[in-house]
């Protein structure tokens, strides 16, 4: 089934938007990967403010228990105000971190980014609470979405790279939820590659279909169940938010396949179900 929903359009101008998250005190937060820096519309306001500055390649972010937010780009960081602290560095074989995640009990799941010459390369990492760091996986191709689901006791995560969507089992020990890892959907019927993820409160999974121009999706038993039109083909990421996680976040970005004449938008609707909290980190190493 397709919906076609009454968008409100909150602001554009933005490159490339990313890493959507509702925080109660904080709003809507997300990134601008290509033009830099983290925003939130803060609940109540119209105005976008500027969270982080200037930096680039934010792929993804979760809210710190502590303040702040971890964040990825040319490492995995934990930034609160004035101050940084380094979680994870890529490796010789790696450009970047692209998206990342956090489950219930506050570990986070980051996907890097493989240079160019080092095709499916990319790895999965868990960064656990005292900031031990295990590899999950090893051959990702274009790491995108992470979200667990409400009874966190799974974990999706996108690799945009295979228009795949994986899905693990959230167990104690980093062993068990690598060997757990099975596939939830392909999404290649669609002429477009999956990228932000999220999960709604009946165990519903939502994903960005960048390049199609809508949000799809599935059951927690991996059957596609709607499509939701989105106002610019270039679909990146979304996030339930607003009173009751009843809102859907929707947003859209600007680049050479896809040249949008209003930039990056971000755009709210009405959500068709309701969301589950975003997580917040708690890795708080040595």
């Amino acid at each position: 089934m397709t919906g076609l929903n009454h968008f409100v359009a909150l602001r554009g101008g933005y490159g490339l938007t990313e890493a959507a998250r509702w925080y109660p005190e904080h709003g809507l937060v997300f990134s601008d990967m290509t033009r830099g820096g983290v925003y939130r519309f803060a609940p109540g306001s119209s105005e976008p403010e500027t969270v982080i500055p200037h930096r680039k390649a934010i792929g993804g972010l979760v809210a710190h228990a502590d303040g702040g937010f971890v964040i990825s780009g040319r490492n995995i960081s934990h930034k609160s105000g004035d101050s940084t602290v380094v979680l994870l560095e890529p490796r010789e074989d790696e450009f970047f971190f692209n998206d990342l995640g956090a489950d219930g009990r506050g570990r986070i799941f980051c996907g890097s980014m493989p240079r160019t010459d080092v095709r499916d390369a990319g790895r999965f990492y868990l960064i656990d609470l005292d900031g031990t760091v295990s590899v999950l996986t090893e051959d990702l191709r274009i790491a995108n979405g992470v979200h667990a689901d409400p009874s966190d006791t799974a974990l999706y995560s996108v690799d945009s790279g295979r228009c795949l969507v994986w899905k693990f089992a959230l167990a104690d020990a980093a062993a068990g939820i690598a060997a757990s890892r099975e596939l939830f959907v392909d999404t290649s019927e669609y002429d477009a590659v999956p990228d932000g993820l999220a999960v709604a409160a009946d165990g519903s999974v939502w994903v960005a279909m960048a390049g199609a121009g809508c949000v799809v999706g599935w059951s927690a038993a991996g059957v596609k169940i709607a499509e939701i039109a989105s106002p610019h083909a270039l679909t990146t990421t979304l996030a339930f938010g607003g009173a009751g996680l009843a809102e859907l976040y929707i947003l859209t970005g600007d680049n050479e396949d896809y040249p949008n004449p209003a930039g990056g938008t971000v755009f709210r609707t009405t959500a068709p179900t309701v969301g589950t909290p975003a997580p917040y980190a708690e890795v708080r190493p040595r």
